[in-house]
């Protein structure tokens, strides 16, 4: 085997394993938004959990992790890779005890002056106590997580990918079984506004358990640990030096998503859940794959960066686009289809009714249009982040989040729309940035055929006409079954449908030669030949 194909079946196969975990982790984060629709529906005590779970317990949690991925990490690996282990331990000493202080205090301002906190950033919202009580439940969980990226991240630099995953889903699996067990226990109650904080207790369960899963991977491979804030150390003035344009970019990120949760709850009541459950299902597909792809990714283009293969770098960001583009562009289109019974499918039940439905396709819609953007957003970055420049990204990120708020904003003010307007936000400014990244990321990198991609995008566009045109047919004609349908049928209607247009889609992408299925099938085709034709 050589060099190249060890570098790809590494890759591979941590790729599967984190989406395994993954898509485990979804599907319990799923449970989740089930529990809460079922038990609690669309209102004013949702909107009260999402915007403390979403926009401060767990949104400062992803922008940190945001903040050491393209700092500590290739700081990290270029030391282990030199052969110096103790100086990485260092390092990472340094930064954790940095991580620590730094969150600590942090975490225990939001938790002592919550109520005034809730009121001050989100004034609409309505039942501001209990956002105040759940806050003041959860908010250690902030600290924990936090903690629990520096092991992952030390991790991930070992090619180590495993653990964190399951770190991940474990914590997933937690904050659902958690909300299971204390409502199934009667220690919270169902339908009353108080007892979403049983959902708040799990979040802070949960926390604990990412970290604690990844502590003994850690030790194992710790050759030192000694706590301190040396800022001579010329790893962590180096680690410094990169943060400024990360933080700028997350800064813009942090307002975008206070915003879009502060227009929903001037907007009324029952916006915020709107949105929260519409993007939960745009965003399941790109967490799991896209996601796996961008975390593997990152220390092998590191790798190619510092050796300054320019033609690793092309074709393997060429390759990851194209994978992406064929498998999210016809998803974008069915799910965007298909929106209303997927969504009654998902959650309607219990306190979750048909206008709830309603009010969520309007989200799930726009939010769909922009998957293929998604998808590629997190890989993009890492091969600037590969190339030393953490600028470019983050900048283009806080034009982006700019433009959203303009858009959302005026949407909402100006020509009183709420839901729609604001999902439509995300992925017209995701879209422009990403663009935006590819076409400046060109002179970069090695030379990229832009006549094979343009015809790649031909074929891609008709197969997924084709496989659109034959959803809709026979949507039509198996309409009726979704008409007053339980769950059980409405599933069967979606397998039904869907299934349709995945064997219409990957009949025309044959008929078209689409590398990316060729090439698998090739592959599969090899494999069988090899161990049955050889007998």
């Amino acid at each position: 085997m050589t060099v190249e194909q060890s570098a790809a079946a590494r890759m591979t196969l941590a790729a599967i394993i984190i989406s395994a975990f993954g898509l485990l982790g979804k599907i319990l984060g799923y449970g989740k938004e089930i529990l809460i629709a079922a038990y609690w529906g669309r209102g004013a005590a949702v909107d009260a959990f999402v915007v403390v779970y979403k926009t401060i317990v767990f949104e400062l949690y992803v922008k940190i992790e945001k903040l050491l991925r393209p700092t500590y990490l290739p700081i990290f690996v270029a030391r282990k890779s030199e052969g110096e282990d103790d100086r990485a331990w260092r390092y990472f000493s340094v930064i954790s005890t940095f991580v620590f202080v730094f969150m600590t205090p942090l975490v225990l301002a939001a938790i002592i002056w919550a109520p005034g906190l809730i009121r001050t950033l989100f004034p609409g919202l309505e039942m501001v106590d209990l956002a105040a009580d759940m806050l003041r439940i959860s908010g250690a969980a902030t600290l924990l997580m936090v903690l629990s990226v520096m092991t992952e991240l030390t991790l991930h630099s070992h090619k180590e990918f495993t653990i964190p995953a399951l770190a991940d889903a474990t914590r997933q699996f937690v904050l659902f079984g958690t909300i299971g067990a204390l409502i199934g226990f009667g220690i919270y109650p169902t339908g009353e506004p108080e007892g979403l904080k049983a959902a708040a207790v799990g979040v802070l369960l949960g926390g604990a358990a990412r970290l604690l899963v990844q502590i003994p991977a850690i030790l194992r491979r710790m050759t030192t640990f000694r706590p301190g804030l040396d800022v001579s150390n010329p790893d962590v003035r180096r680690m410094f030096s990169l943060m400024p344009p990360v933080i700028v970019g997350l800064l813009f990120s942090l307002a975008r998503n206070y915003f879009d949760r502060r227009f929903g709850t001037d907007a009324g009541e029952g916006v915020v859940s709107a949105l929260n459950y519409g993007r939960m299902l745009a965003d399941l597909p790109t967490l799991i794959l896209p996601l796996a792809v961008s975390l593997v990714v990152y220390p092998f283009v590191s790798e190619w960066a510092s050796q300054q293969d320019r033609k690793r770098l092309a074709d393997s960001l060429v390759s990851m686009t194209r994978v992406m583009a064929f498998i999210f562009v016809p998803l974008a289109v069915a799910m965007m289809v298909l929106a209303q019974p997927i969504i009654a499918t998902a959650f309607e039940r219990g306190e979750f009714t048909s206008e709830d439905t309603v009010a969520v396709t309007r989200a799930l819609v726009p939010y769909a249009a922009g998957l293929p953007f998604f998808a590629v957003e997190a890989s993009i970055n890492k091969w600037y982040f590969a190339l030393g420049d953490t600028a470019t990204p983050n900048y283009a990120g806080a034009v982006a989040a700019v433009l959203h708020i303009l858009i959302a904003g005026a949407g909402v003010y100006a020509f009183n729309r709420s839901i729609g307007i604001i999902a439509a936000a995300l992925s017209i400014s995701k879209g422009l940035k990403v663009i935006a990244l590819y076409l400046m990321l060109r002179k970069r990198i090695g030379a990229v055929n832009r006549a094979a991609i343009v015809s790649f995008l031909a074929r891609l566009l008709i197969a997924t006409g084709i496989m659109t045109a034959a959803v809709a047919v026979v949507a039509n004609g198996v309409g009726s079954m979704v008409v007053d349908a339980g769950t059980i049928q409405r599933l069967i209607f979606l397998a039904v449908v869907g299934c349709s247009g995945i064997v219409v889609y990957l009949a025309a992408a044959a008929v078209l030669r689409i590398e990316e299925l060729t090439m698998v099938t090739g592959y599969v085709r090899g494999k069988l030949m090899k161990r049955f034709g050889g007998r």
